[in-house]
């Protein structure tokens, strides 16, 4: 069934006809042709590669602007819609005296978007641990709606992460801590050594495997480090409110991961262009499928050539545990190719693993 609300109509119309309502309201002269670009996602109409008369959905345009036109004048009266140019090269203006006049409707889509939202995040509940969901919904009606589709069974979306990630339920606060550019004093355990205080100035919450890690500024000797706190190594933490907070730069955690799988950087490790060779087709599509990093790209087909049948990836990454690890996983069919020395890693690393296994390796069962 049609919507009346010109704005709240499914598909390409709708779209035409919210972005044709916003341009309107700019009070800029704006054609078919500026809307198109708008729903490309094109910087402007000098942009579109043909005429927009040749674009797809141009006969859903061709509707939805005259009828946001229509609706506009039927609100403020004749005369406050401009025209100019002929036909193929229109131009329209608004110069009406109300800045809003179809506010109403465009508010019923607001309404009608908040309410899909809502009910995301009431299916979305199965993504996240009960003591987020108690923390950030305490005494909202939200989580009793959440609890009441939980023991219905009714819950619809779900994680295979294990969610009982111990200190799982520190995010929450160090989430507010970002947010609220609160300095923290941390009690951390790394593995393989003793525990030390850190004076941590809160940036970026990442996920990486089924573990959370912390990234921020360490106050460490009088210098500022960025350090990775794995939250699960947090003895205890609390506020620090003797010491300013010292804000990343915008961006900086953008570019600190754009060259790595997970979470690590290898010190002196540089970004270098790692081609692996599936050598299957099986292993061809799950890596164009689960592609091992967001900048990988196919560099050879699967097919038959003179060395073999294969297709090849380029990786522009720097080498770290979490490429390694994700690269042995997927077994025999993916194999590193260059450049060398990134291949010398990891025949160095199938070595160690090979002579754990060696036939010849007597088992502390077999000694007895």
């Amino acid at each position: 069934m049609k919507s009346n609300n010109l704005f709240l109509r499914k598909g390409v119309y709708g779209k035409f006809a919210r972005s044709t309502y916003k341009w309107l309201m700019s009070r800029k002269w704006v054609s078919y042709a500026d809307v198109m670009a708008n729903y490309l996602k094109l910087d402007s109409a000098k942009d579109l590669p043909y005429p927009v008369s040749c674009c797809n959905y141009y006969g859903e345009l061709r509707k939805a602007f005259p009828d946001v036109c229509d609706a506009i004048v039927s609100k403020v009266g004749k005369g406050c819609i401009k025209e100019k140019g002929n036909n193929k090269n229109k131009f329209f203006k608004y110069e009406g005296t109300d800045d809003d006049p179809l506010a109403d409707l465009m508010n019923a889509k607001a309404i009608g978007d908040l309410r899909k939202y809502w009910r995301f995040c009431q299916d979305s509940a199965g993504f996240f641990p009960i003591s987020w969901l108690n923390y950030f919904f305490d005494e909202c009606l939200d989580l009793l709606e959440i609890k009441k589709t939980k023991n219905k069974g009714e819950q619809v979306l779900s994680a295979s992460i294990d969610r009982r990630h111990k200190n799982i339920e520190y995010l929450p606060y160090i989430y507010d801590a970002i947010k609220n550019k609160q300095v923290l004093s941390v009690v951390y355990k790394p593995v393989d050594r003793n525990e030390m205080t850190l004076i941590i100035h809160p940036h970026y919450l990442k996920e990486y495997n089924g573990r959370w890690h912390l990234f921020g500024y360490a106050d460490k000797e009088q210098s500022k480090l960025v350090f990775d706190v794995a939250l699960d190594r947090i003895v205890t933490f609390a506020d620090n409110n003797d010491i300013d907070y010292v804000p990343a730069p915008k961006g900086y955690y953008e570019s600190f991961f754009a060259n790595i799988v997970g979470v690590s950087h290898w010190h002196g490790s540089v970004k270098k262009n790692i081609c692996v060779r599936a050598r299957s087709n099986y292993m061809f599509n799950l890596m164009i499928t689960k592609p091992i990093h967001p900048n990988q790209a196919t560099i050879k087909p699967f097919g038959e050539y003179s060395d073999g049948t294969y297709g090849e990836f380029v990786l522009p990454v720097e080498m770290n545990n979490e490429l390694i690890g994700s690269i042995l996983q997927m077994g025999p069919e993916l194999e590193v190719i260059s450049p060398p020395e990134v291949r010398e890693v990891f025949k160095s690393r199938l070595k160690e693993m090979f002579s754990l296994y060696n036939e010849t390796t007597i088992l502390p069962s077999e000694s007895k």
